[in-house]
């Protein structure tokens, strides 16, 4: 089964870095945070203080933290250093048309690192990575209007699904997919596992009223 909300959600692959910086000689409307985890995981957060309210980053702050130490924990990851880029729809498409060949917004995009040594060392308990064991397995970009046109169509919080799209992306970064049924199984059940911990419903389960969508989720 794949992912029926998360329409466009994309892992492109073999990026080394992200272009976090805007290719513009406008103002830089990007603001860079760094968050720290209790558990030790460092994000870097580049954000468009332009089209995301500041009030919506303090909401979602805290669980965007405890998601990534919940998703460590349950996976047995090291501690993560993860890049992320807040952005408006017009430069998620930029990217998804630069990187994917596809002139449209997106929910979300993963680019993993590239890193295979690492990333196996991670997978086998191992502190491959950074100083401090965290491991970089990449960055990933979110689209402000896609985000906020989903939740509304779908009927869940802004938060809420907001909190799944980083879920979703920190999977695609460590190397989860869903490209055949069996692995959109696993990966749902790992975000479900991730989400329930948050006190955050099932963002698959569906009423009888209310038909799935047609599965769209891609992977580059």
């Amino acid at each position: 089964m794949t992912p029926t909300d998360l329409q466009g959600a994309a892992e492109v692959t073999g990026m080394i870095t992200m272009p976090l910086e805007p290719d513009s000689p406008d103002p830089d409307p990007l603001s860079s945070e760094q968050w720290w985890t209790g558990g030790g995981s460092h994000l870097e957060m580049v954000i468009d203080r332009h089209v995301w309210p500041d009030d919506m980053i303090d909401a979602v702050r805290p669980s965007l933290v405890r998601a990534t130490d919940i998703a460590c924990e349950t996976f047995d990851w090291p501690p993560l250093e993860v890049g992320a880029l807040f952005a408006d729809d017009e430069r998620i498409r930029d990217l998804n048309l630069q990187f994917r060949g596809k002139d449209a917004p997106t929910n979300v995009l993963s680019f993993p690192s590239g890193d295979d040594g690492a990333m196996m060392a991670a997978a086998a308990g191992g502190q491959g990575g950074l100083d401090a064991g965290r491991l970089a397995p990449g960055e990933i970009a979110l689209a402000w209007e896609t985000l906020c046109r989903e939740a509304t169509r779908e009927s869940k919080s802004i938060p809420d699904h907001l909190t799944h799209l980083w879920v979703h992306g920190l999977l695609h970064l460590m190397g989860h997919d869903h490209q055949t049924d069996d692995e959109a199984d696993r990966m749902e059940a790992g975000e479900i596992h991730v989400l329930a911990r948050l006190g955050i419903a099932n963002p698959y389960a569906q009423s009888a009223d209310d038909p799935a969508d047609d599965p769209a989720g891609e992977t580059a």
